[in-house]
């Protein structure tokens, strides 16, 4: 196949029109103006969609004023309508392409009036979910039947995609070219670097397993590139998280499966994804609340929610969820291993003659689509006379299902291995990730990043000053320590003079205020390259203020050495458990209630606590 190329670069253009008001109108004004804006923020979260400003689409009353609409140069219109039922209102939505006036998806919405306001966001990122799916599914039968010199990076991009999911190795490869000609392209489209890794990276494949080292570098190298052209990559983030796990570095893993959560809360598939690999680290019960709600969003999913959902069910001990689920699908047409864990699940129910019909049809798809051509296993045959195999073939099956599962500490397979290998007189158990030791609390530092446990509770976040101050403080518990001992520095009790005259301190609460509420703003709209540099400036204000005013609110003298560190330490400290508390709620609500700041500092817990430090 020719590598195939573009002569341009084009976003999809979206545009919401207002939506009509067919009734009561004074009742709905307000509310709805605010839907349609919600709609255009979420659209606009969508990497390779441009969305068209409110202030342009509102005068447009009517999708009949053709003038005024064809002036957006939009490639498809959302437009809705609101109507009082009295009981329910309903809101209606469609999705139309301009090129040819054809409605692509509509659907309609029922909610009780007195909680609209409570539902809109959830309405807001169904929809969106379910557009972004229907203008791809759009575009790409369109893009299929263009010559490919006429594709842009976006559609070469989708294009890539499409093939990834044929789930051969064939289809990997001219995944790969159409993701490289959208970077020829665009050099800098840091997501045809994360779809190159994901083609190495394949999870709808395990045929990568006889070049496993190869594919692993090249998924991980990818990741890196993407997220060096775009740190918000959330794609990236998830794959590269995925990577760490298969290196059993767990804790990275984490990092950057949250971190891709964080990013993009709403889309679907990734929510899907980050629940798969959160029940590999523990955290089953995190990822059932991911896995229910990326249903929630995408209402039309597909058959492989419930493939996803076998794997976190049975992490939750839920089995008969998981056969529930099983019948919905058929196991062969998913990973090669599917068939090994519903032998796990029905020997937790104890019905051992579906144990061995679901392992003989593990070995079936082990042989067919990992060793392939192994000349230790050409001539193995799987009868139903025979109960469990003993051979090398049956051996190398037990131990790869082992090995490609990286699970972080427990498994509910851990019985199930125990029993096969018993069965297939396997003295030595395979290689499995030891659990860690059980301890009470621990804060570590790792490279940049701290890893937190409490009350049975990880996290992971990146470095900060207050942290190492609450470390001293955990190492020395009931003794005081003095604020310049954690400042490293020696007292002082020098005077000086005023540093900030009342006019400024006015200028300064004022651009404060203005900040917090750009910063609630920020966050409502997920905008987060913006509120990293709003949070930057707040932070660098309040550090400023806080060195330089009183406890009163009166401007402090300078040049006491004491008073700048007992200052520089509470802010630290406080700044610290501010954002433990964005993560882990119960750790900073402990510190709060344990840590006294001020020129001396001190860590008084009401009971003692194991710390690992």
């Amino acid at each position: 196949m020719n590598t195939p190329t573009a002569t341009k670069n084009k976003e999809i253009t979206v545009a919401v029109l207002p939506f009509q008001l067919y009734n009561n109108p004074d009742e709905f004004s307000p509310l709805h103006l605010g839907f349609t804006e919600d709609l255009i923020n979420n659209f606009s979260m969508f990497m390779g969609l441009s969305v068209i400003s409110q202030y342009s689409t509102q005068h447009i009353k009517d999708i009949s004023n053709e003038a005024e609409i064809h002036k957006l140069g939009a490639d498809y219109l959302v437009t809705g309508s609101f109507l009082n039922l009295g009981i329910d209102i309903r809101i209606g939505l469609q999705l139309i392409r301009t090129e040819d006036k054809k409605v692509v998806f509509s659907n309609q919405y029922r909610v009780k009036p007195e909680s609209l306001l409570n539902a809109e966001d959830t309405i807001t990122q169904q929809i969106v979910s379910i557009l972004q799916e229907k203008i791809d599914y759009d575009l790409l039968t369109f893009s299929y039947k263009k010559q490919t010199v006429q594709l842009a990076a976006y559609e070469n991009w989708l294009i890539g995609m499409d093939y990834l999911k044929k789930c051969s190795l064939e289809d990997d490869q001219i995944a790969r070219e159409y993701f490289e000609a959208a970077l020829k392209i665009n050099s800098k489209y840091a997501r045809a670097h994360t779809g190159i890794s994901l083609s190495y990276f394949n999870e709808w494949s395990c045929q990568l397993w006889e070049r496993w080292d190869e594919s692993h570098k090249g998924a991980m190298e990818n990741a890196r590139k993407a997220l060096e052209l775009d740190e918000n990559d959330y794609q990236a983030l998830m794959i590269l998280g995925r990577c760490y796990l298969y290196t059993k570095d767990f804790e990275m893993a984490e990092h950057c499966l949250r971190k891709s959560l964080k990013m993009n809360p709403n889309d679907s598939q990734n929510l899907l994804h980050v629940a798969f690999w959160f029940s590999f680290l523990g955290y089953a019960d995190e990822a059932e609340q991911y896995f229910l709600r990326a249903k929630k969003l995408n209402p039309f999913y597909n058959d492989t929610y419930y493939t996803y959902g076998i794997q976190i069910y049975f992490e939750l001990g839920n089995y008969e969820k998981c056969i529930e689920y099983a019948k919905k699908i058929d196991i062969n047409n998913y990973w090669v291993d599917l068939p090994a864990y519903m032998a796990a699940i029905y020997f937790h129910l104890s019905d051992m003659e579906k144990v061995k019909e679901c392992w003989q049809l593990y070995l079936k798809r082990f042989k067919a689509y990992i060793l392939k051509n192994d000349a230790d296993t050409e001539n193995a045959q799987i009868t139903k006379n025979m109960d469990w195999r003993t051979d090398s073939f049956s051996q190398k099956a037990f131990e790869w299902h082992v090995s490609v599962n990286p699970y972080r500490d427990k498994t509910n397979l851990k019985p199930f291995w125990e029993f096969i290998s018993n069965k297939l007189n396997i003295h030595t158990q395979p290689e499995t990730v030891k659990p860690k030791e059980q301890t009470e609390a621990a804060f570590v530092q790792v490279g940049e990043m701290w890893e937190m446990t409490f009350q049975q509770k990880t996290v992971m976040l990146k470095d900060a000053k207050g942290f190492h101050d609450l470390l001293a403080l955990l190492k020395s518990p009931e003794r005081e320590i003095h604020c310049m001992e954690l400042m490293g520095v020696q007292a002082s009790d020098s005077q000086g003079v005023e540093v900030i005259d009342l006019y400024a301190k006015s200028n300064y609460v004022k651009r404060i205020k203005d900040l917090q509420h750009e910063i609630a703003e920020a966050e409502d709209m997920n905008n987060y390259e913006v509120l990293g540099s709003l949070q930057e400036e707040y932070e660098q204000l309040v550090d400023h203020l806080t060195k330089n005013l009183g406890i009163d609110g009166k401007p402090r003298e300078t040049g006491s050495s004491i008073e700048k560190a007992r200052s520089a330490v509470t802010w630290r400290i406080r700044s610290a458990i501010k954002k433990i508390e964005s993560q882990h709620p119960a750790l900073a609500k402990h510190f709060s209630l344990s840590v006294k700041t001020g020129t001396f500092c001190c860590y008084q817990p009401e009971t003692p606590i194991n710390w690992q430090l």
